[in-house]
C-alpha cells in the first residue's frame, strides 16, 4: 500500500519516514487547523482536510507540547508560541511558574476511506531546560525526556526515535499495518 503523509514540515517527513523504514510520498498541502488544545480532535479534522484532497491511504501527524504548569497549553498551539516568543522566550514565559514539568505527545492520524479513522499515540513525560543542542526541528532543543540528561535537540536522529513521542506513535501504527496485512 502507498502511504501518503500530508505534512509541510520536511523535517516531520524525513522522521516519518525513518521510523516507518519506508518512502512516503508527500503532499505539502495547507490544511486548516482548527484552535483547540484537543490533539485528537485537531488530527481527525487534519486527516479527514487531507483524504479530500489526496483521494487515498493518507497520514496525518501533529505533534503537542504540554507544560504542567500551563494546563493545556500549549500543546498543539506550540508552534505559534514558538513562532511569536521563540524557544528562549517560552522558557523565560514558563520559569514565572516555578514548574518546568512538561509532556510531549504525537498524534498520527490515518485513513484509507476517509470515513474510518485510526489514531495512534505516543507520549514522553520530561522538563523544560534552557535551549541546548540543534535548534532546527521545533522544540526538540528545550525538552529533555525523564530519565535523559539531554535534550531532543542534543540526542542523534537513532537515539531520538527510540524514546520520542513521534517514534512511540509510529510503532504503534507499524504494528497497525502489520496486522492489517495479515488479515488480508
Amino acid at each position: 500500500m502507498n502511504l501518503h503523509f500530508v505534512t509541510s514540515n520536511p523535517n516531520k517527513l524525513s522522521e516519518l519516514s525513518e521510523l516507518l523504514e519506508c518512502d512516503l510520498a508527500s503532499f505539502a498541502l495547507d490544511l486548516q487547523e482548527i484552535q483547540t488544545t484537543d490533539l485528537h480532535q485537531l488530527v481527525k479534522y487534519k486527516l479527514q482536510q487531507a483524504y479530500e484532497h489526496v483521494q487515498a491511504p493518507v497520514i496525518v501527524e501533529d505533534t503537542s507540547l504540554y507544560f504542567e504548569a500551563w494546563n493545556e497549553l500549549p500543546g498543539p498551539l506550540v508552534k505559534w508560541f514558538l513562532k511569536n516568543l521563540g524557544l528562549s522566550g517560552l522558557v523565560r514565559a514558563l520559569a514565572e511558574f516555578n514548574n518546568n514539568t512538561a509532556k510531549a505527545v504525537c498524534c498520527l492520524g490515518f485513513t484509507t476511506d476517509g470515513e474510518k479513522i485510526n489514531l495512534f499515540e505516543g507520549k514522553v513525560e520530561g522538563v523544560i531546560v534552557e535551549p541546548r543542542g540543534s535548534q532546527h526541528f521545533g522544540w526538540d532543543a528545550i525538552f529533555q525526556p525523564s530519565g535523559h540528561q539531554r535534550t531532543f535537540g542534543e540526542m542523534s536522529p537513532q537515539e531520538k526515535h527510540q524514546i520520542s513521542p513521534r517514534g512511540a506513535a509510529a510503532t504503534k501504527f507499524k504494528h497497525f499495518l502489520a496486522l492489517q496485512a495479515k488479515q488480508k
